[in-house]
């Protein structure tokens, strides 16, 4: 079954993100308690909550604007905004050793994730393909989740040989690597809008 190829980007862009954040998923409450001063499950939590909590502030927000604001180029653009902060906190883990560190990182990666999130959900909503967009959806979603089970069994391993500076720098150079996707993407937008007109 063929996919029209804003689909193929952006479901290529949201993969490759999200399996670069994986490499770190499970081993990141043992960097915490184990490299972080005074780290603990407390505070594994606490960061978590504060993830979830940037996240869904940013993402009804930005949600708002993508809808009602944006051009196509400036969801793309929100889109890489997002992409380039998640990737920024990933490395700055590299240096992190305190708490409040840990607690800042997690917000600036879910803000980031909601900016990344909502222009991925407007575009793939706005150009998947009539009469498929089950399998289309589907296909998205498969293809994250194998891409991070992939990447979780890689990332503890790699942790084990390399440690959690290394992970942490390799996922955030993926992450901002993973931005120049959006290139194509762009193009392929421009394509198929022009192809609507």
């Amino acid at each position: 079954m063929k996919l029209n190829n804003v689909v193929k980007c952006l479901i290529v862009f949201d993969a490759s993100i999200m399996a670069a954040s994986g490499l770190v998923t499970p081993v990141f409450a043992i960097f915490v308690v184990n490299k972080i001063v005074g780290g603990s499950a407390a505070v594994v939590g606490f960061a978590t909550s504060i993830y979830m909590a940037s996240f869904s502030i940013a993402r009804l927000t930005s949600a708002y604007y993508v809808d009602r604001k944006l051009s196509e180029r400036g969801r793309v653009a929100l889109s890489v905004l997002g992409v380039l902060a998640v990737g920024a906190s990933f490395l700055l883990y590299v240096v992190a050793s305190r708490p409040w560190h840990v607690y800042t990182l997690q917000a600036v990666n879910g803000i980031g994730t909601a900016l990344r999130y909502s222009p991925i959900m407007n575009l793939f909503t706005r150009y998947i393909d009539e009469g498929r967009e089950s399998f289309e959806w589907g296909l998205h979603a498969v293809s994250v989740s194998l891409g991070q089970a992939l990447a979780a069994s890689i990332g503890g391993a790699l942790v084990d040989e390399l440690g959690f500076e290394t992970v942490f720098a390799i996922t955030g150079g993926v992450v901002i690597a993973s931005s120049f996707i959006s290139l194509p993407l762009y193009r392929e937008v421009e394509r198929a809008r022009s192809h609507r007109r």
